[in-house]
């Protein structure tokens, strides 16, 4: 394992039809066995409990993880608003919040809820001036901006968020055409597809790469990270029947479900997971939002924290 960074691990929780109390009990249990960041997804016309809310609450019942919003879509709210809201949710959580924030992916989330979605060019647009708009409010005493998309006049953020210089913001989104030109211009934290090779990863770079370097920013100050589904057992014997049960929830049979949803995810034993792990942190990736199969009833995540983040750090 290499010594640089440490290597992190995100719990990501698809909250759908999850109670307030699965996720506290999920949260809390991620919180004791050391994961770095856990998060929710944004949508609001789904069967969810609503992501800012949920995450406030959590972050107060937790004492070291931190919350991650995976991602906001960014045409649910003004960037004035979303600044002061994250600056509020890090001086009461001590500084937990990374601000994960997208394009918003959801055209049929977004017309639901009366508002508009221009296309994906122009969304990305008003992502850049948003997270612009939101590290200056975050950092100036008083913010004039009258942009193409956005304005405010003299307005203020007041408490200040507790990181400093402030809080990181993570974009996530998928498209090379102009979602990674994007994440290249204003990401600290680049989340980028989904169960991906270490070449799908390297591919997504290069585009990041150049913006950045068009951008007058360094690339290298851009964080990558890794989305994966993990199935994992403690011996080939558990995870073999563990395959086979939720390949029976899937309406699969075994084989299907090996052939068409376990390509390049996580899965198999801890020693089999770890191995996989580090080919992706030998590639320079040091931060894994990890995504387990109903992970509220299940001992899938302890598992994978003290028998695979253990041989990271």
């Amino acid at each position: 394992m290499s010594s640089q960074s440490p290597v992190k691990f995100n719990v990501r929780i698809n909250q759908y039809r999850y109670s307030y109390d699965d996720l506290r009990r999920v949260w809390l249990e991620a919180d004791r066995l050391g994961y770095y960041s856990a998060s929710l997804f944004d949508l609001l016309n789904t069967d969810a409990l609503e992501c800012w809310t949920t995450l406030t609450a959590l972050l107060a019942q937790t004492r070291r993880i931190r919350a991650v919003p995976m991602v906001l879509a960014n045409p649910y709210r003004h960037p004035a608003l979303l600044a002061k809201m994250a600056a509020t949710l890090d001086v009461i959580s001590g500084g937990r919040i990374t601000l994960g924030i997208g394009a918003g992916g959801s055209g049929s989330d977004t017309r639901a809820s009366g508002l508009p979605f221009p296309t994906t060019r122009e969304r990305c647009a008003m992502l850049e001036e948003s997270v612009s708009l939101i590290r200056r409010l975050w950092t100036e005493p008083s913010v004039t901006h009258n942009g193409r998309y956005y304005g405010v006049d003299g307005a203020s953020v007041q408490p200040k968020p507790v990181q400093q210089p402030m809080p990181p913001v993570l974009v996530g989104g998928h498209g090379p055409r102009y979602v990674l030109p994007t994440i290249g211009r204003i990401a600290d934290i680049a989340n980028v597809g989904n169960n991906d090779t270490v070449d799908d990863h390297r591919r997504y770079q290069s585009i990041v790469r150049q913006a950045a370097e068009a951008a007058g920013r360094d690339p290298s100050a851009i964080q990558w990270t890794h989305n994966a589904d993990c199935v994992i057992a403690p011996t080939p014997r558990e995870y073999d029947a563990l395959v086979a049960q939720l390949a029976g929830r899937a309406g699969m049979t075994a084989a299907e479900y090996r052939s068409q949803r376990l390509p390049n995810t996580l899965s198999g034993t801890p020693e089999q997971v770890a191995d996989r792990i580090n080919e992706y942190v030998e590639s320079g990736i040091r931060y894994y939002f990890v995504v387990f199969p109903d992970p509220a009833p299940s001992e899938t995540p302890a598992l994978f924290a003290e028998e695979v983040m253990a041989k990271f750090n």
